[in-house]
């Protein structure tokens, strides 16, 4: 007989991870919907966008580097500011099919800045856990 295990991410893993954050941006902690892994698109919500990123970015958009975990590498994709939300864009599907993120998973999206590109910012996603998704 299985055992089912709670891989639902621990209180004590959430604080480490709003901690490690370097940039003065606190972690965004969510939920991954279906529409967060189909879309070709990841949308934070306007709340957190206007609060931490709209004073780096204003209305433009840029391209960053992203990285899953602790991978060294990242990809290139692309934020944007579209009616007060930052979004990531172009190349958000092949990141998150080559990282398995899929819905229900926990993910912390923090961001960092660039060492090399003053003020430049990347975003380092990692997956905490999994909460289940309820089906309709």
């Amino acid at each position: 007989m299985a055992i089912a295990q709670d891989l639902r991410p621990s209180k004590k893993k959430l604080r480490l991870v709003c901690r490690a954050c370097g940039s003065g941006i606190p972690a965004y902690i969510c939920t991954m919907k279906k529409s967060n892994v189909v879309k070709r698109q990841m949308v934070f919500s306007r709340q957190f966008s206007k609060r931490h990123i709209f004073g780096r970015l204003g209305t433009y958009g840029c391209e960053t580097r992203v990285f899953a975990g602790r991978d060294l590498v990242g990809s290139k994709l692309n934020f944007s500011m579209i009616h007060g939300e930052l979004r990531l864009l172009g190349g958000w599907p092949l990141f998150v099919k080559s990282h398995r993120i899929e819905a229900g998973h926990v993910c912390a999206f923090m961001f960092q800045e660039e060492e090399e590109e003053e003020g430049e910012l990347s975003l380092r996603v990692h997956v905490l856990g999994t909460m289940p998704v309820p089906t309709i």
